[in-house]
């Protein structure tokens, strides 16, 4: 029988390392190194999609870290991969409860993420960093670069997945929201920026706090005490 030697045994066992590893596996060049921070967080998923998996580390995830990919994205087609092969869930299928502030049907699938991004955001609530305004017939106006827009707006960016856009794009404004003071700079409305704030960047014909600043006095508390999201922060018996 035949009986390799030691020398030829770990020649083969290198053969083989060395064909795993340019087939994809953690010896290939573009996973060499150990797993990422966002592939411990998410796992597998963060591998090919670390654009997506990068700022929901960085940032605290969508709810919280301990919110995995497959809550929200089901296998369309178990075992394939490639572009379109997860699913993804609409916003109202988790917060029924919330509804859209732009149109009150609430199952639409891009209602919601005209403020919102689905994954990590430097704001609280996962308010998008750059928020497209929209006209009174609620549309964004759409944009490909900032020359597009208004000198005080940039053209918010798009998601796109399969070629079709996962975020709302279009023309918007930068938006800092880091506390739920209210009137108050990182908040709802803007102390030394009147008209920056979440709530106010899209107001156009309210009795206060417009986008250009201006408006009558108003209180000063945090809008959705009043203005609830079940009801599509709709003023008070509105």
């Amino acid at each position: 029988m035949f009986r390799p030697t030691r020398g030829a045994a770990c020649g083969v066992l290198a053969l083989v390392v060395a064909l795993a590893g340019g087939c994809g596996g953690r010896g290939a060049e573009q996973y060499a190194g150990p797993p990422s921070d966002a592939e411990q967080a998410y796992g597998a998923c963060a591998a090919c999609h670390a654009d997506v998996a990068a700022p929901m580390v960085a940032h605290g995830g969508h709810g919280s870290i301990d919110l995995k990919c497959p809550s929200c994205h089901a296998d369309v087609a178990p075992g394939a991969v490639g572009c379109g092969h997860r699913g993804t869930t609409r916003c109202a299928e988790c917060h029924p409860q919330n509804q859209p502030h732009h149109d009150p049907n609430a199952g639409t699938p891009l209602q919601c993420t005209l403020c919102h991004t689905p994954h990590g955001s430097p704001n609280i609530r996962l308010i998008r960093p750059q928020l497209p305004t929209v006209s009174p017939e609620t549309t964004v106006a759409a944009c490909t670069d900032d020359g597009q827009c208004r000198p005080d707006q940039l053209c918010a960016p798009t998601n796109e997945s399969c070629g079709r856009a996962s975020q709302t794009g279009g023309c918007g404004v930068p938006i800092t929201f880091t506390n739920r003071m209210g009137r108050a700079d990182g908040s709802f409305a803007s102390v030394s920026a009147p008209g920056t704030g979440v709530c106010e960047v899209c107001h156009t014909t309210t009795l206060h706090y417009r986008s250009d600043g201006t408006g009558t006095p108003h209180f000063t508390l945090a809008c959705p005490d009043c203005h609830l999201h079940t009801r599509a922060f709709a003023p008070p018996g509105g």
